[in-house]
């Protein structure tokens, strides 16, 4: 599920489902194949359900922010203690670029290619790859997604019409991704067969050498300020391997179940990442935070955001588009923030940043 806002805590049962991805039935809330059984005062008296009844039993945060009257409601940890509760891809419906919303089932019947990038990201120059490969796999019934994690849509859009992408281009104001899903990072990659279910979670994912980052590494630091050349050598470091996570995919389309990276439902879930109370958390203070940017209370909504970055470091879409509204060159340090891109990178380790792919 992803973080919801709530102005009351007590909710119509078809609401939360649609919201939260759990259905009420007589034995429990139930997603996919799991069901969790609710105690009687789960339901109100006049056959509402009690939220908080209902967040405890599931294991979901619930954040309220009490100067604006609302809550955020975090995702279960109750159930696997992993990020996906079931290989059963959730129910996705984002808006493409131009607002109008685009259901995830609507593919069903297809293999699906869903990446996270952001504007904010120098995977942003990844689009045109992402759709010359979608043209290269789309007669073999492959689609690419691509989802912007973008809490403004603005800032998205003009690199989707330049990439000229004739494949669903989602955008994500809300990071309802990385909950769903678990993305941590841009470029993120899954994979969804044609029955609707997860064969690879969410992991690094790159769709070759685009030119930007290429003429990027070529840069000759010595004539570039001295904080700037410090950032491109440390930037450097960084590992990523842009041929393989593409070879992969070429082998799923061409072997199927029998590809040896497509991953038993078990083997998905349990890679899938924790989720832990601190991270559900920090799902549901991004969710206020991005609220109240939205709403146009941006100094409001930097608590929040301070907050998830506390409780969930290793979400570094959480950090950077935090960072991104205050210094949108270097996402560096500032009055708003403990910390910033180069700080935490050095922190971890630019070797670090993107985690090595299983197969």
């Amino acid at each position: 599920m992803r973080a919801v806002i709530l102005h009351d805590l007590t909710v119509n049962e078809h609401d939360f489902a649609s919201r939260t991805g759990w259905v009420v039935k007589p034995e429990g809330a139930c997603k996919a194949e799991v069901c969790v059984p609710l105690p009687p005062e789960a339901r109100t008296a006049d056959g509402r359900l009690d939220v908080r009844v209902v967040a405890e039993r599931l294991g979901m945060p619930l954040v309220e922010d009490a100067a604006h009257g609302i809550w955020a409601l975090g995702p279960e940890t109750a159930v696997t203690g992993r990020v996906l509760t079931s290989a059963v891809a959730p129910d996705l419906e984002l808006p493409d670029a131009e607002g109008n919303p685009f259901p995830l089932s609507s593919l069903r019947g297809k293999k699906v290619v869903m990446i996270s990038w952001a504007s904010w990201c120098g995977c942003r120059f990844d689009l045109p790859l992402w759709q010359q490969l979608r043209d290269r796999w789309k007669a073999n019934g492959v689609e690419v997604v691509t989802v912007a994690l973008d809490v403004e849509a603005s800032e998205a859009k003009p690199f989707i019409e330049k990439a000229h992408a004739e494949h669903p281009s989602l955008i994500d104001e809300g990071h309802v991704t990385d909950e769903l899903f678990g993305f941590v990072n841009v470029p993120n990659g899954v994979w969804i067969d044609e029955d609707g279910m997860i064969v690879r979670p969410a992991e690094p994912a790159h769709p070759g050498r685009n030119p930007a980052n290429e003429s990027f590494r070529k840069i000759d630091v010595s004539t570039v300020p001295p904080d700037v050349a410090e950032m491109l050598v440390e930037a450097r470091k960084i590992k990523s391997d842009p041929d393989v996570y593409v070879e992969m995919i070429d082998d799923w389309i061409a072997n199927d179940r029998d590809s040896r990276y497509a991953l038993t439902p078990e083997e998905v879930v349990r890679r899938s990442g924790s989720r832990t109370d601190a991270e559900a958390t920090a799902a549901a203070e991004f969710e206020l935070g991005q609220h109240l940017h939205r709403a146009g209370d941006h100094a409001a909504a930097i608590p929040h955001w301070r907050a998830a970055h506390r409780l969930y470091p290793a979400n570094w879409t959480y950090k950077r588009q935090a960072w991104q509204f205050e210094d949108p060159f270097r996402q560096g340090h500032t009055d708003a923030y403990d910390s910033s891109w180069f700080e935490d990178l050095q922190k971890i380790g630019a070797e670090n940043y993107y985690p090595e792919i299983v197969p």
